[in-house]
Formats: C-alpha cells, structure tokens, sequence
C-alpha cells in the first residue's frame, strides 16, 4: 500500500515584494503546525485506501510501504505491571527471537507496586525493548458508589510524574516513554493525548490499519490468543489474507496487539511456542508499540515526492504532519531501480540509511530507510559491467488450445557466470524448467477453457550480481478444426442496454418515454438542464465482451444486429452507430451518452454508420402514435467494415480478451426536438438480443509471429517531427497510418520507395494525446503506440 503525492511548483512574479514576504511567512507558519502533530485524532472515515502490497513500474519511481520492511501487517507485544520475575524469561525470547517488546511498568503507585529494579529495565531497552507507562487504577470511565476520578489537573500531574521516572531512569539508554497503557483499559484521552503519541486500551480486537485509533489501541489478553494454533490462526490470519474474519471482521494489513500480565512456568512454554508461531509468519512485521505507533501515524499524513532520476542516482524527499521530535522511526520507501544496478547505497542529511536491493517478478527495488523531514534522500546504483544476456530474442507467440508449445532460451556472460532462471507471470497450464546449465524451458500445454491473451510472461535471468528479463505476449486460439478464421456470436455482457425485459412494454415503467435511465442515473443532453424534461438522451450503449484475438491476426469481418421493439414519434430521426473505447470493466459512464447530428470521429469516439436505424418516410403512421416495428436492424456493408476497423483498434490500443467495447446507437434528428424521439430495443433477455457477429483469424501454425523491429522517436512527440526505423519496410510502398485509441484515421501518407529505407522522418499535426502508429506493406503489419505532446 502506498500514498503518493505529486507537488507542482509555480513561479511568483506578480506580487509586490512585501505581499511575497507576507505569504511565505504565512505559507512557513502554516507548514509549521501541520507538521507538528503530537497524535491523530480518532479517523472520521478512512484516512487513506489499504491496497496490497504496490510495486512502482518505471525506473525512478516511489513509494511508501504501509508497514517497516514492506510487512504485510504490524503485531506488537506489550507486558504489563512490572512482572519483574519474569524478566529473565523474556530476555530470553529477545534474544532467540530478536523482536522489540513493550513493558508498560507502574511508577507512581504504592511503593509495593512500583518498579523495583531498574537496572533490569535499563538492560531491556538497551535489547531493543520498551518501556513506557502504565498505573494503578486511577480513572474510571463511569464512576460508581464512592469511586472519585481526580480533576484533569491532578490526572495530568500523575502522568507526568510517570513519564519523567522513566526517563530519568532510564537516561543511559535510548528509552523515551512516548506511550502509555490505561490501567483497566480506562483513562482521560483528553488529558492523556497530550503526553502521549499512542495509548494503549484493552479492546480485544484487532486494528484497520486506516483507521486506528491512538488515543485507545485495541488489544487481546494473551490468554485468548496464544495458546494454541486454532486460537492464533483466529486472531493473526485476518491481519495477513483478505479471507480470514474476526468476530465477522476483516482486518487485512492492519495492526494487532496483545497484552501479557505474569507468567508461570506453563505459560512460559506456550508463550514460547506463541512467538515462534509469529516468527513463522514472515510478512508479519513484530515490533515494540512505540515504534509502530510512530510508523503508523508518519505513514498516514506522510509525502513523498521524487527529485531527480539519472543513470545511476534516485533522490527523493519525505515529510510528514508529526512532531519531528517524538517521529523520528524511519519509514520504508520502495523504489523502482535499473535491473542493471548491482548494489545500492542511500545517504540522507549526510549520514548514510538502510539500503537493500529486492527483486520481485523480474524487477529490482531498493528499499530504503527515511526518517520524514530530515532532508533529501540520494540513492546510488553501481551497474553490472556483464549482465546476463537471454537468447534468443522471446517473441510473442501463438497457439491453439489442446496443442503444445516450448519455449527454450539460454543466458550468457562475458565471464561465463552461472545463471539462474526464474519466471514471473506464468499461466497455470505452462511448467517451468532450469536446466542448470544456464538453459531453460517453458512448456504450454492449453486446454479448451484456457483461451485468452497471456501478457507479460517474464523470464528472468540471475548472475548473482544483476538481473535481466524478457517477456512476451501467448495468444491462446480456440480449435478451429484447421480453418482459416473463427466466428462469433456475442451477446451483450452489462447493464447499459434495457436492464429489465418488462421495460420493454409501454408504461409509466418504461424509460424512454421520460427519458432514458441507464442504472437509475438520468443522463441530460448536452447543453440542456434538468428542468427540461425532453432533453433527456434516448440513446443505448451496448457493452460486448471481446474474445481472443492472435497475435499478429485481425478481426476480418463483423457485423451488429439489434432487434428494435417499439418506436415512438419516429418522424424525423435517425438513429447513428458509433463505437466508444474499450475498457476493463462493463461499467458505463453518463459522459458518454449522446444525441446530435452524426460525427465521423472524435479523440474519445468512432463514428461507424450514419443513418443505422432510418427513420420511417413513407408517412403510413400518423404522428404522435406508438409504432410497434419489431424488426430486425443490421449494420451494412460499410458500417460492417468501419466495425471491424474499429474492433481491429481497440485490439491495436491494448485490449485483450475479456476487455470491452461499448458500442451506441445516438438519436440523429433532421429536425425537431431529438429528446421527443423514443425507442427500444430488445435486451439480453430475449430471444432477440443484440448479437455483434465477428470474425477472426486463426493461429494455424506456432510460428506465425513476427517480433516488430519498429522504432519511433522521440516519444512522446513535442514538436511534430517523428523519426521510423524498420528494416522489415526498407522498400516498396508503404502506409504508415496513426489511428486514436477510438479506431478514427488521425493522419495517413505513404512511404514511396524512393525516401523509404530504413530511416523516415515525417512531421505531424495531431492534438496531444495517445495514438495507434501502424506501417502496412500489404504483406507485413507493425504497430506502435505513439504519444503526442
């Protein structure tokens, strides 16, 4: 889980010199409270989104880990009451299982109570341990029959008097009593929040690691807790998967505490068999309560942002809201790092942090460790001289389900070095194979349901210093019996179109007839307001859920048929088909609803046919009547080839199989009010639902893919001026056509055989966004995505 922030920076060069002054006066004094929270109040809501643990793409990029060392989630272990007797048991523990545990010890109550021996506090907290304050029972949440709470003054001296025994006892070590304990799990928040960043109650629940509340920590007796496996499992599982509940509760990432008093002989051995229990559970992040409570509250209010990327350094700023003297634990903050680094160091505020290199999925990150406000942070890479190389050159690749497919590969070094091969990324039907002998294999075996693309299998290649990987694209096709293409009849997959068949029938239930509602959110024409009940769009959107298309092969023909149940008014509208850009997810948005006069394309929209549905011109039905046609609408011929140019860009732009394309069919009025013309088409429920026919080539061999040598720059473009290079293009005629992510022809020119080559430079007029660039020689297709600036 990681927050990031990004500042954008102006320059002032309007105001007086005084008015300057002024406001970075304000500006400074203003950043000087933020950054003094002494502790956060109790969350209104969630102070931030708990994700899984997030792995930054680019080289240069950042952020910071939810727990220490990118834990999953937090546990601390807190002692209460002295226990002095039990000193040297925990010592023990410490020392077998090197975590940082809490005494909340006793100071200002009957001598008897107190803390005798504070030397063996003093060897604690030079072990790494805590030692924070704790009391006899001196508050009540709701007194009764003669109990007297003391007044907040009197309540707020106790405290004081607790925190400074502590500290002065404890002078020698690096011991600062920051927390406390409620005595009974009841205490004056108010009073006790201003001599405490955390605070620890008694609740026996877990905490959400987004909304904790530090003025009263929720913590198990260890008695509920660490006994055996079944009860463990209860409390610890739900901090560290999303399935496990307590008491109904997920509590996934979050923190948990428990609280120990005494322990006999008998408790000594389950306590120990308790903390190798969380000794297994390495994503567990095991820490004083102090220390948590100080990550935990720097995470929430910290930012971060990211100064400056070169070849061989990352430098970055962290800050958070809390008082820099009592938050000073160092946050975790993951980097995305060169593959090519073979070790890394960090400095911040001139003294050198923690730094260590991991990798995950063929990736490398540095993990460093940065205290908020103490300065820039720069981390340096030194690169590996000899990397591995893999051979040969892993290329998409393509195959039909119920056949076999190897993929070998090798690595090599100047040196000789000894690889090792991982993988990331791997479908379930493939195996994986290290040779040992700086060879490897994947094998794919697909079966029937297995169809689909398989994006990003990643071979990773290990020379002890460095990593390198590559990856590749496998397209699993459907058996077609050794046919050239497969054919499809898609349904609707979403509830854009009408979610309920009974809407089709004529009533008060009916949508079009007070304009359309697509999940109950009314959507206004352009321009119109809501007091205008005829403004309301009457068109659909029909989301369709693509199927596998090869690597290398396209969508050949396609075709839309939609059953129309009832039109009414139908004077003088058309109804236009268009095509929208893909997505994930089936959900439609109200901005892309529309009604006017056709549009052949946009940056966010295709135009396909003008005039798909056509008004009825006979003059055979009088106006004003409901005209019930039932009948059948499908796109021509020339819409049938714009939808198959717009499906081929949706799969050029990035969409795979399971994506979506929407496609929506808007009013077009000659004349007249477009929001007086309603009709209706029958859903996925029917017999006659819409049906979008497409057909698709086929894989008929493994070995059909060809890997682009494409090169454009600079990309992105700033200026117009656009440099290719293909040796596959370095004769002949050949178009070069850059299509929007909607599948609209931006700029098309051919490439004469006389200024071709290998090297073309064109220069381009095109609105800043993201392009499909694609060279054609009429044999021989390659595609790159191109930025405009």
């Amino acid at each position: 889980m990681y927050l990031f922030r990004y500042n954008n920076h102006s320059q002032i060069n309007f105001m007086p010199k005084n008015i300057i002054t002024l406001f970075l006066f304000l500006l400074s004094f203003i950043q000087s409270i933020a950054q003094n929270e002494f502790n956060l109040d109790p969350a209104v809501g969630s102070r931030f989104s708990v994700t899984d643990k997030v792995w930054p793409t680019n080289v240069g990029e950042a952020g910071v880990c939810l727990w220490n060392d990118d834990k999953l989630a937090a546990f601390t272990v807190t002692i209460d009451d002295n226990n002095e007797q039990n000193i040297p048991f925990w010592k023990n523990m410490i020392s077998k299982y090197g975590f940082h545990f809490t005494w909340f010890v006793i100071t200002e109550a009957d001598p008897q109570y107190n803390v005798q021996n504070w030397s063996a506090y003093n060897e604690l907290a030079n072990m790494g341990s805590q030692i924070d304050g704790h009391d006899d029972r001196n508050w009540y949440n709701t007194p009764t029959g003669g109990e007297v709470n003391p007044s907040d003054a009197d309540y707020l001296s106790r405290l004081q008097a607790t925190k400074s025994k502590i500290n002065t006892e404890l002078a020698s070590s690096n011991n600062n009593c920051l927390t406390y304990s409620y005595p009974y799990g009841e205490g004056n928040e108010t009073e006790a929040r201003k001599l405490f960043i955390g605070i620890r109650g008694t609740q026996g629940v877990l905490n959400q690691a987004n909304t904790v509340n530090y003025l009263d920590v929720n913590s198990v007796s260890n008695v509920h807790v660490y006994g055996n496996n079944t009860n463990r499992d209860k409390y610890i599982l739900p901090l560290l998967d999303k399935v496990n509940t307590l008491y109904g509760t997920n509590y996934y990432r979050g923190w948990g505490s428990t609280h120990f008093h005494g322990v006999d002989a008998a408790d000594e051995t389950s306590t120990d068999e308790f903390l190798q229990y969380l000794a297994n559970k390495t994503d567990l992040w095991v820490a004083s309560f102090t220390e948590v409570a100080q990550y935990s509250q720097s995470f929430a209010t910290h930012n971060l942002n990211v100064d400056q990327v070169t070849a061989n350094e990352v430098k970055f700023t962290l800050t958070d809201n809390m008082l820099d003297a009592a938050f000073y634990f160092p946050l975790s903050v993951k980097v995305r790092i060169d593959n090519s680094w073979v070790n890394v160091s960090a400095v911040q505020n001139g003294a050198s942090v923690d730094a260590q290199v991991i990798t995950h999925n063929g990736n490398k990150y540095a993990l460093i460790k940065a205290v908020p406000d103490l300065g820039q942070v720069t981390i340096s890479g030194v690169s590996d001289s000899d990397p591995a190389e893999i051979m040969p050159v892993l290329e998409d690749k393509a195959i039909i389900e119920g056949e076999t497919l190897k993929v070998g590969f090798s690595a090599q070094t100047n040196g000789s070095d000894a690889i090792a091969f991982t993988v990331a990324n791997l479908p379930s039907f493939a195996t994986f194979s290290d040779h040992g002998d700086n060879t490897g294999e994947i094998e794919f075996n697909p079966v029937l349901s297995d169809r689909g693309d398989y994006q990003d299998i990643t071979v990773i290649a290990d020379n002890g210093r460095s990593i390198t990987s590559a990856s590749f694209l496998l397209s699993v096709s459907p058996d077609s019996g050794g046919q050239a293409t497969t054919q499809y009849e898609i349904m609707p997959n979403g509830d854009g179109i009408i979610s309920d068949v009974a809407n089709l029938a004529q009533g008060a239930t009916n949508p079009w007839t007070s304009g359309n509602s697509i999940d109950g959110t009314q959507v206004l024409k352009l321009g119109q307001s809501a007091s205008t009940g005829a403004a309301y769009t009457t068109n659909a959107i029909i989301p369709f859920q693509l199927p596998v298309r090869p690597v290398g092969k396209t969508v050949v023909s396609a075709n839309l048929k939609v059953n129309i149940a009832y039109i009414r008014h139908w004077v003088s509208s058309d109804i236009d088909l268009y095509g929208l850009p893909f997505n994930s997810s089936n959900a439609i948005s109200p901005n892309n609803f529309y009604d006017g006069a056709y549009t052949a394309s946009s940056m966010s929209v295709i135009g396909i046919q003008d005039a798909y549905i056509v008004r009825d011109v006979s003059g055979s039905e009088p106006v004003g009547t409901e005209i019930f046609t039932d009948r059948e609408v499908n796109s021509n011929d020339t819409g049938d080839t714009a939808l198959a140019a717009y499906i081929n860009a949706q799969y050029d732009a990035g969409a795979v199989a399971g994506d979506y394309i929407f496609l929506r069919l808007s009013i077009d009025a000659t004349s007249g009010s477009v929001g007086a013309h309603y009709y209706g088409i029958s859903d996925e429920s029917t017999a006659e639902a819409p049906t979008l026919s497409l057909e698709i080539e086929n894989v008929l061999s493994v070995d059909h893919s060809k890997k682009s040598d494409l090169k454009i720059y600079p990309n992105p473009v700033n200026g117009g001026s656009l440099t290719l290079v293909s040796k596959s293009f370095n004769s002949g005629e050949v178009s070069l056509d850059i299509y929007t992510l909607s599948g609209a022809l931006a700029h098309h020119e051919v490439i004469k055989r006389s200024t071709s080559g290998s090297r073309f430079v064109t220069q381009l007029n095109l609105n800043p966004g993201l392009y499909i660039l694609k060279l054609n020689n009429g044999t021989d297709s390659q595609t790159q995505k191109l930025i405009i600036q």
